[in-house]
């Protein structure tokens, strides 16, 4: 019933014949009017886990750049939003090798982040009219700069791999200034996935598919 779900995803190891099997857990949290979290176990990241976990759902998925989630969104009328956090640690791990575009580029993303403290308590109408005014143009010439640094990096470059995650994310980037209840990152659920990465430190490990499903 969610207009938005976040959803993010990370290794749950599980016991298997001379080594471990990565499988994965996955969380889905729904927006301010269905506050919950729920979390699924698969045997793999494929794309069959958030096909079966979402059948039927037709809103908006807010989810990291993951190839995956591209089967799922297709032919389902679901839109698919981006992550700008993600974005923006591409820049921050690709800094030492160009810190100047590194410090543009997140200064550039900081200002997005800026309108979105002004627009924290806003009703989602109030909040769409804010970022179509004042990020909207952010947005503009954030995505000037990117193609500029596209043409003067070397393809192999990291920080044109930083560049390129951006471009290529570009309209699921845009996704929350077309729409007031869209969050600008993903953060929830990556907050979410803590308990997991906390528990796979206590418990190293699950036993088996049901201990996945159990956990």
């Amino acid at each position: 019933q969610s207009h938005v779900v976040c959803t993010d995803d990370t290794i749950m190891p599980m016991l298997a014949p001379e080594k471990t099997r990565k499988a994965r857990m996955w969380v889905y949290v729904g927006d301010q009017h269905n506050p919950y979290n729920v979390f699924d176990f698969t045997l793999g990241r494929g794309r069959d886990g958030p096909m079966t976990f979402l059948n039927g759902y037709r809103q908006t998925l807010l989810a990291d750049a993951y190839g995956g989630y591209d089967g799922v969104v297709v032919g389902n009328d679901i839109t698919r939003a981006g992550c700008w956090a993600h974005a923006r640690r591409k820049f921050v791990d690709a800094e030492k090798t160009h810190p100047a575009i590194a410090t543009e580029a997140v200064g550039i993303i900081r200002q997005l982040y800026a309108i979105e403290q002004q627009a924290r308590d806003k009703t989602d109408e109030d909040r769409l009219c804010l970022r179509q005014s004042q990020s909207q143009p952010i947005l503009a010439k954030l995505r000037d700069r990117l193609w500029a640094w596209k043409d003067q990096l070397l393809p192999k470059h990291p920080m044109a791999e930083a560049v390129n995650y951006a471009l290529n994310q570009w309209n699921e980037l845009n996704v929350f200034v077309t729409d007031g209840a869209v969050p600008i990152d993903n953060n929830i659920s990556e907050r979410e996935m803590k308990r997991i990465c906390l528990n796979r430190k206590n418990s190293l490990f699950v036993g088996n598919e049901r201990g996945g499903q159990t956990a």
